[in-house]
C-alpha cells in the first residue's frame, strides 16, 4: 500500500509539472505578444484610468506567473532527487490559500478593466497594429469563431481563459488523486479540491458580475456613468430586474445596489448611500397594510421606506442589501460571491453596532462634519471623532447621535489658537465635571450644566503670567455667582465673599498685599454703605464708604493706642482724610487689643453659606449608587488622568499648547481599591476601630470619593488662607471652616454607619462618648495644618514675643538657680544628691534636669492632630512624675502647687518657639467631650506656664540676684 501511494503522488507530480510548464510557456507567449506591446505602446496614454487598471493587472499577471514558476521548479527538483513525495510537496494541496489569493487578485484587476470598458478602449487605440498582427492573436484562441471576434473580445478571452483552464487542470489532477485515495482519509487533499471548485465558481461569478456592471454603465449614459462608475464598483441588483421603489407607485425611480453604495435615481437627481452607514429592517405585515411589502432603510440623516410588489422580492432585496452591507463593513467579498461559502454556513447579517465614517450633509448641528467612530442604528453611538469644517474637533463618547459621556472638544479660533474642553457631556451638552483650557491661557476646572459653568469651579490663569488671577467658588449660568474667592496679582488683592452676575455683590472681605483689610457690603464690585477698614498698624475705621474706599459719612476710627475719633469723615483713608467729630484721647489697652485681634467674616459670612457647592457633587454621587463609571463625571479627574487625556487628544487632534491646572500641593498616598469596594465596605464597619481604619484609608486615597472631597477642601482652604490670605484677622473664619468640613464629611457617612454614632470609648482613665465628627476632624486637620498654624502664629504673635523674651532670660539661669527661682521644692530636685561645699557656687552646676520630660514636650510641634498633641502633654506630665517618683523612691502624684513650677521649668528648657499658637490650637480644635476633665486640667496647667513665662519680671530679667 505504501508503494502504491508513493507512485500515485509521483504520477500526480509529473502531471502537475507538465501542466505548469505548458501554462508558463503560454503566459510567456502572452506577455511577449500581447501585454508587452500594450504596456510599451506609444498610442496609449498611461494616465488614463483604463491604462492604470491595465498596469495593475499586468503586475498581478506577473506575480501569478512568478509564483507558479517557483513552485514548478521546486517540484521538479524534488522529483529529480528521487524523494518520496507527499501532499506537502504538491503545490495545489499545500498552498491552496496562496493559489486562491493570487487568482482572486488577478481576476479582481482583470474585471476592473472589463467594467470600465478597458478592452474596448485599448482595441480602438491599437487597431492599426492588430490589423497587421491579427494572426498573433488567433494563435492563442482555440475556438473556430476567432476570425469573427473583434480585437476587444480576443484580448478579453486571451487574458482570462488560460487561467480558468489552469484551474480546471489542477482540479482534474486532484480529482484523480482523490479517487486513488478514496480509502484513505486525506483532509488536506479534500480541502484543496473544495477550494479549487469554489475558485472556479468565484471566477465565473466575478466575470458575470463585471459584464452586468459594464452593461449598466453603458445604459445609464455618459453623465451618470462619469458620476457613478469606478473600476472597483460592482452591480449587485437592479430594480429593473427585481422591482422595488421608494414610492408606492412603481416606475418613477430606479434603485441600484452596488457592493459599496445604494443608488437612488429619479430623473436627473441621484442619491448615493454608503453601505457602511445603512441599517435595514423588514416591516412585518402585523404592523402595516397586508398588501404592501416594506423594507425600512436607516441612514444617518434619513429613513427610507422601500416598497415591493411581491413578498419574495422583498426577501431578495433584504438579503442582498444585508450581505452587501456586511461585506462592505469587513472590506472583503464572500468566497464564492453568492450562496453559501466553502464552509457550508450561511453568512451572518450585518451588525447593528459598527465602526464607520460619514459626512453629514443636512442642516443641523453636524452639517458638513465628518464623523468617524462607532454607530448603532444610524446614530453615532460609542467612541468616535467628529470634525467640523471650521476646525472644531470632538473626540469622545456618543449616545443616540449626540455627545454623551466623556469627550474632548477643540474649538479653533480666528487667530489659529484653540479652546480645549475636556468635559463630561449629556445629550450633546457639557454636564457635570470638566476641564476647559482657553486660548487666552486661562483654565477652568469645575462643573457644568447645559453647556454653562454651573456649580463649584476654578478659573485661573497660568502661573507666571502677567495680570494672573484665580477664582475659586460657585458659578451659575456661566457667571460667578454665590460664595467665591478671587486672588489677583494685578490689583494685589484677595477678595473673599459673595458674587452675582460676575461681580462682587453682597457681603465681602478684601485683603491687600500691604496688609489692608476691609469688610462690608459690595455693589457692582465697589464697597459702599457701612463697613470696616483695618490697616496693618491695627488702625480701625467703622462707618460708611463710597467707591474706591472713599470715607464719606458717619464713622469711627480707633488708633493702635486706643485713641478714637467719632464723627463725619470725608476723602480717602490715610490720604488727607478730613473729619468733624469728637476725639477720645484716653488710651485703652483693652480696646487696642480688641482691635488688633478683630476677626473678619464671622458674622457677615456664615460658614454654612460658604462652601456647600463643593459637597453637592459628592452627595449626588453617593446617592446615585457610586458607580465607578460615573466617578469622574461627579467627582472630577485625577490630576494625572487629566494630563494623560490632554496628551491623548493632542496625539489625535491638532491641539494648542498644554496648560497645567491648579492642583493640591499635598498629594495623598494612592490607593488602588475601587470606589465600589470602598463604599460597599463602609456599611460593614462594626466598630469604631474599624471605622477609623476605613476613614484613614479613604481620606488618604485621591481616588476615593472622600479622598477627592478632602483634596477639594484643601484646595479652597489654600486659596483662601495662604499667600495674601495668611492674615490673623481670618483665623476664626479658618477655624470654623475646618470644623464645617469635618461636620459635612461626617454627614456623608452617617447614613452608612448609624450604629456607630454615640458609642463610648476609652481616653486615658476616662470613658467618654465618641464624637465621630471629632474623629474626622483629627484625621483631616493635618491637611490644613500649615495654613492654620500660620494664622495661629500671626494671631498670637504679640504674646509669643513676650513669651520668647522670657524664655531667653530664663535660659541665662543654671539648672539649680532656675529651680530656686521657680520655687521648686528641694526634695524634688534631681540634683539633690550633689554634695556641695560652702565654697562651691550653685551657678557652676549646669546638669540639665528632667531631660525625658523636656524631650517629650518638644514633640508637640511634630504632629498636627490635637489628640496627639494632648497625648504629648500627658506623656510629659507622666515623665515628670516618673522622675520625681525615682527621686523619692516611691509612687508620687504631684499636687498642682508642685506640678506647675516643674512644668514651667520643663517648658522653659524645651524652648518651643510658638507654644502659645500650639496651645490655642489644641484648645480650639480638641474634642468638646474632653472639656472639664483631666485633659482640660492639664491643658490649663500648660497655659498657665505659658502665661507665667510672659510675666514682666521674667521677660525683663528681674532675677539678677539668682545668677
Amino acid at each position: 500500500m505504501s508503494f502504491i501511494k508513493e507512485q500515485t503522488w509521483l504520477k500526480a507530480a509529473e502531471d502537475l509539472v507538465k501542466t505548469d510548464k505548458a501554462f508558463l510557456q503560454y503566459l510567456k507567449d502572452i506577455n511577449i505578444s500581447v501585454l508587452r506591446h500594450l504596456i510599451d505602446s506609444d498610442v496609449l496614454d498611461k494616465s488614463q484610468i483604463q491604462m492604470r487598471q491595465l498596469l495593475q493587472m499586468n503586475g498581478r499577471f506577473h506575480a501569478l506567473w512568478i509564483c507558479t514558476e517557483d513552485k514548478c521548479k521546486h517540484l521538479q527538483k524534488l522529483m529529480n532527487q528521487g524523494r518520496i513525495l507527499s501532499s506537502h510537496d504538491v503545490f495545489p494541496v499545500s498552498h491552496m490559500e496562496t493559489i486562491k489569493e493570487l487568482y482572486m487578485q488577478y481576476f479582481s484587476s482583470f474585471t476592473n478593466v472589463v467594467v470600465i470598458g478597458g478592452f474596448d478602449y485599448i482595441s480602438k487605440k491599437t487597431s492599426n497594429y492588430w490589423k497587421e498582427n491579427m494572426g498573433s492573436l488567433r494563435n492563442f484562441l482555440k475556438s473556430a469563431e476567432t476570425s469573427e471576434s473583434s480585437v476587444s473580445i480576443s484580448l478579453f478571452r486571451i487574458l482570462h481563459e488560460c487561467f480558468r483552464e489552469q484551474i480546471n487542470q489542477y482540479t482534474f489532477i486532484l480529482t484523480l488523486l482523490s479517487k486513488d485515495f478514496h480509502q484513505i482519509a486525506d483532509n488536506e487533499l479534500n480541502e484543496s479540491l473544495r477550494g479549487l471548485m469554489d475558485l472556479k465558481i468565484y471566477i465565473s461569478q466575478v466575470l458575470d458580475e463585471a459584464a452586468l456592471t459594464r452593461d449598466l454603465w453603458k445604459s445609464l449614459g455618459t453623465k451618470l456613468t462619469e458620476i457613478l462608475c469606478t473600476p472597483e464598483r460592482r452591480l449587485r441588483e437592479d430594480s429593473k430586474n427585481i422591482p422595488i421603489s421608494l414610492s408606492e407607485r412603481f416606475g418613477h425611480s430606479r434603485i441600484l445596489l452596488c457592493d459599496d453604495i445604494l443608488i437612488h435615481i429619479q430623473g436627473s437627481d441621484i442619491h448615493c448611500y454608503d453601505l457602511t452607514t445603512l441599517w435595514i429592517e423588514v416591516i412585518t405585515k402585523d404592523n402595516m397594510d397586508t398588501c404592501r411589502n416594506i423594507l425600512k432603510v436607516i441612514t444617518p440623516e434619513d429613513q427610507l421606506t422601500f416598497y415591493t410588489q411581491q413578498p419574495h422580492h422583498q426577501a431578495v432585496w433584504h438579503w442582498k442589501i444585508s450581505q452587501a452591507i456586511r461585506q462592505c463593513l469587513v472590506k472583503s467579498r464572500d468566497f464564492p460571491l453568492w450562496g453559501k461559502g466553502s464552509n457550508g454556513q450561511s453568512p451572518e447579517n450585518p451588525p447593528a453596532h459598527r465602526f464607520a465614517t460619514y459626512t453629514f450633509k443636512n442642516e443641523g448641528k453636524f452639517k458638513n462634519a465628518v464623523y468617524e467612530g462607532d454607530w448603532n442604528q444610524g446614530k453615532p453611538h460609542g467612541k468616535g471623532t467628529m470634525k467640523w469644517e471650521d476646525g472644531r474637533n470632538y473626540s469622545g463618547d456618543f449616545e443616540s447621535g449626540l455627545e454623551h459621556g466623556f469627550g474632548v472638544l477643540l474649538v479653533r479660533l480666528l487667530d489659529a489658537g484653540y479652546d480645549c474642553y475636556k468635559c463630561h457631556w449629556s445629550h450633546g451638552k457639557k454636564q457635570r465635571y470638566g476641564i476647559c483650557e482657553y486660548r487666552n491661557k486661562t483654565v477652568y476646572r469645575g462643573y457644568f450644566k447645559d453647556d454653562l459653568r454651573h456649580g463649584f469651579g476654578i478659573l485661573e490663569t497660568c502661573r507666571g503670567e502677567s495680570n494672573s488671577f484665580r477664582y475659586v467658588g460657585n458659578w451659575m449660568n456661566d457667571k460667578r455667582h454665590g460664595y467665591g474667592v478671587m486672588e489677583s496679582t494685578e490689583s494685589g488683592e484677595l477678595y473673599i465673599g459673595m458674587w452675582q452676575d460676575d461681580q462682587r455683590e453682597g457681603r465681602g472681605i478684601v485683603i491687600t498685599q500691604s496688609g489692608l483689610c476691609y469688610e462690608g457690603i459690595f455693589q457692582q464690585n465697589k464697597l459702599t454703605g457701612k463697613g470696616i477698614l483695618l490697616s496693618e498698624d491695627n488702625s480701625l475705621y467703622e462707618g460708611e464708604f463710597m467707591e474706591d474706599l472713599q470715607l464719606k459719612g458717619k464713622g469711627k476710627i480707633t488708633f493702635p493706642d486706643g485713641i478714637s475719633i467719632e464723627g463725619t469723615f470725608s476723602n480717602t483713608f490715610g490720604n488727607g482724610m478730613q473729619v468733624q467729630g469728637v476725639m477720645k484721647t484716653t488710651t485703652d489697652s483693652d480696646v487696642a487689643d480688641e482691635v488688633a485681634n478683630l476677626q473678619l467674616g464671622v458674622h457677615g459670612l456664615p460658614v454654612l453659606e460658604r462652601w456647600p457647592c463643593i459637597f453637592d457633587p459628592y452627595v449626588e454621587y453617593l446617592h446615585s449608587g457610586s458607580s465607578d463609571a460615573m466617578e469622574e463625571a461627579y467627582l472630577g479627574f485625577h490630576l494625572e488622568s487629566g494630563r494623560s487625556l490632554r496628551n491623548k487628544s493632542s496625539e489625535r487632534l491638532a491641539s494648542p499648547s498644554d496648560h497645567s491646572c491648579v492642583s493640591c500641593s499635598r498629594k495623598p498616598k494612592e490607593s488602588h481599591m475601587k470606589n465600589s469596594d470602598f463604599l460597599k465596605d463602609l456599611r460593614q464597619q462594626q466598630s469604631l476601630e474599624q471605622l477609623q481604619q476605613y476613614l484613614e484609608k479613604s481620606l488618604q486615597s485621591s481616588l476615593h470619593p472622600l479622598g477627592k472631597l478632602l483634596q477639594t477642601q484643601i484646595l479652597v482652604f489654600q486659596v483662601t488662607y495662604s499667600g495674601i490670605g495668611a492674615n490673623k484677622h481670618l483665623l476664626s473664619m479658618a477655624q470654623n471652616e475646618v470644623k464645617y468640613y469635618a461636620e459635612k464629611t461626617t454627614e456623608l457617612i452617617m447614613d452608612y454607619v448609624p450604629q456607630l454614632f454615640h458609642q463610648n470609648y476609652e481616653y486615658g482613665e476616662s470613658r467618654i462618648e465618641m464624637n465621630i465628627c471629632s474623629l474626622v476632624l483629627n484625621m483631616i486637620l493635618p491637611a490644613f495644618y500649615p495654613e492654620l498654624s500660620m494664622l495661629y502664629m500671626l494671631y498670637h504673635d504679640k504674646d509669643n514675643a513676650l513669651y520668647w523674651r522670657g524664655i531667653l532670660h530664663l535660659d541665662l539661669l543654671s539648672e539649680i538657680k532656675l529651680l530656686e527661682f521657680l520655687d521648686v521644692q528641694r526634695h524634688l530636685w534631681p540634683l539633690k544628691d550633689l554634695h556641695l561645699t560652702s565654697n562651691q557656687r550653685y551657678s557652676l552646676v549646669h546638669d540639665q534636669c528632667f531631660i525625658s520630660a523636656i524631650e517629650c514636650v518638644q514633640k508637640i510641634s511634630t504632629t498636627a492632630e490635637p489628640c496627639k498633641k494632648l497625648e504629648t502633654l500627658f506623656h510629659t506630665m507622666g515623665e515628670i512624675e516618673k522622675t520625681v517618683s525615682m527621686i523619692l523612691k516611691r509612687d508620687y502624684k504631684l499636687p498642682m502647687d508642685d506640678l506647675l513650677p516643674l512644668l514651667i521649668y520643663v517648658v522653659s528648657r524645651a524652648r518651643i518657639q510658638h507654644l502659645g499658637a500650639e496651645l490655642h490650637f489644641i484648645r480650639d480644635m480638641m474634642d468638646l467631650g474632653l472639656e472639664g476633665g483631666i485633659t482640660d486640667f492639664l491643658l490649663t496647667a500648660f497655659e498657665s506656664c505659658y502665661q507665667h513665662i510672659q510675666k514682666q519680671e521674667i521677660r525683663q530679667g528681674r532675677f539678677m540676684g539668682f545668677i
